[in-house]
């Protein structure tokens, strides 16, 4: 890990001791030695750092390119950001994904709603976290998070003053792929992603939609 990160996750851990809590529930779920891309959904800008923090892998996580603006960027290089363009098919993004995959125990933390959920409700995601996964034969690691949803400014990062809850559940892979795989296939599989996201948070932060439960699921299935 760099030491960025280990100054930056001592530090998180210090201000939530003296104002606040961050319980991490799960963390025997964390496949070692490996890596694997982390989803999660999405509340507010601190949910990086302490996604980060909670699985304890080197960081790797897609930042908005808008965030990238000096001396901003300098730190988010550092803490290994990369930045990304919403919106549309980013294949620089695609690539640098695949290739912090292919070496030792880093997390890839992706948001696949790609933004804050401004009634905190979960939504649903898009495909790219899918689509790495596919083509790296990635583990997968669903992590929700609940408590930030009021932290709105980066002052708030040295008294949080929050109870905030990262909750690890268990990793799983994609399998079951048909032949021939289109927008649907992959809009089927980021949906059992996303629903494995909700089922660990509590039922506030929870669609109101009909939901699948995972014995109903085609496409992903738990490991370990």
């Amino acid at each position: 890990m760099t030491k960025l990160f280990k100054f930056c996750e001592a530090g998180l851990n210090f201000t939530f001791k003296i104002s606040g809590s961050f319980d991490v529930i799960g963390r025997e779920n964390i496949p070692p030695n490996v890596s694997l891309i982390s989803v999660s959904n999405h509340l507010s800008i601190i949910d990086p750092a302490l996604c980060a923090a909670a699985v304890s892998k080197e960081p790797r996580f897609l930042a908005k390119k808008e965030l990238f603006k000096f001396p901003i960027n300098i730190f988010l290089k550092f803490y290994g950001a990369f930045p990304l363009n919403r919106g549309k098919v980013d294949l620089a993004a695609f690539q640098w994904g695949k290739s912090q995959l292919s070496t030792n125990n880093k997390s890839v933390l992706i948001f696949p709603e790609g933004t804050r959920s401004k009634d905190h409700i979960i939504k649903r995601g898009y495909n790219g976290a899918t689509l790495l996964a596919i083509d790296t034969n990635s583990i997968l690691l669903p992590l929700g998070i609940y408590g930030t949803e009021t932290i709105t400014n980066y002052l708030q990062f040295l008294f949080p003053k929050k109870r905030v809850t990262v909750n690890i559940g268990k990793p799983f892979k994609i399998m079951n792929l048909p032949e021939k795989k289109n927008k649907k296939t992959y809009d089927s599989i980021t949906l059992e992603i996303m629903e494995r996201i909700s089922d660990l948070l509590p039922d506030k932060y929870k669609s109101k939609r009909v939901r699948k439960s995972e014995k109903d699921f085609i496409y992903t299935k738990t490991i370990g």
